[in-house]
């Protein structure tokens, strides 16, 4: 096996279990769906609050995504094929966040159009906001992909994940929705992008090898 197989594997992996991606992207377009039809519809309150209804939405989607990330491979013996098949497990573990983020965000950006009219979201503020989710939700991934690792081996893991790694996320969670929200009123945002770009890139260095011990400890 090569590093190119396995990605390639991922990605087939992926598309065979397409209905999970499926799942998580019609959660996100029905929880962002919600405000305007039972909150309130009026653009004077959806426009402010529509960067932090829509980040919300997206951290709830991409916990769907990675709580089952490994629990397949965990209960096929993929899991320990990885470990013993002599390639370095944090590069494996960088591209199968990789594959898993390119499977969910990029579906959930192209309904970003529809559902920021549905938001009366400025367009102006709109390619902050794309923007925000692409150098935002790396984090999110080598983040969860963490939790989720650490909870293969359990078959009741949901909760556990969430507890574990939501914490986490509220401080890209702020500085998204304070891009989007600076954006709006025309402070200038290139820091709160800058912040998240930093903390994405920091996320790539620490997580993959923090999310190949968490395997070791699984299998074991």
């Amino acid at each position: 096996m090569t590093y190119t197989s396995f990605l390639k594997s991922e990605l087939l992996v992926l598309w065979r279990r397409k209905q999970d991606v499926v799942n998580a992207v019609l959660f996100f377009i029905l929880v962002v769906a919600l405000f305007p039809i039972g909150v309130n519809s009026s653009p004077e309150f959806l426009s402010p609050a529509s960067g932090g209804i829509i980040w919300c939405a997206a951290v709830l989607a991409i916990l769907m995504a990675i709580e089952g990330a490994f629990k397949e491979d965990y209960l096929d013996g993929s899991l320990e094929q990885l470990v013993v098949s002599g390639l370095s497990l944090p590069l494996l573990m960088l591209l199968k966040v990789i594959a898993l983020w390119a499977s969910v965000v990029i579906p959930l950006l192209l309904v970003m159009p529809l559902l920021s009219e549905m938001l009366s979201l400025p367009s102006g503020a709109f390619w902050v906001l794309i923007m925000t989710l692409l150098v935002g939700t790396p984090c999110l991934f080598f983040i969860g992909i963490i939790g989720s690792a650490l909870t293969a081996s359990l078959k009741q893991s949901a909760m556990l994940v969430m507890l574990l790694i939501l914490p986490f996320y509220f401080p890209i969670i702020i500085f998204a929705t304070s891009a989007v929200q600076a954006a709006q009123v025309g402070l200038p945002y290139s820091g709160l992008l800058a912040m998240l770009l930093a903390m994405s890139l920091l996320s790539l260095v620490v997580s993959p090898f923090m999310t190949a011990i968490a395997i070791k400890a699984s299998v074991n």
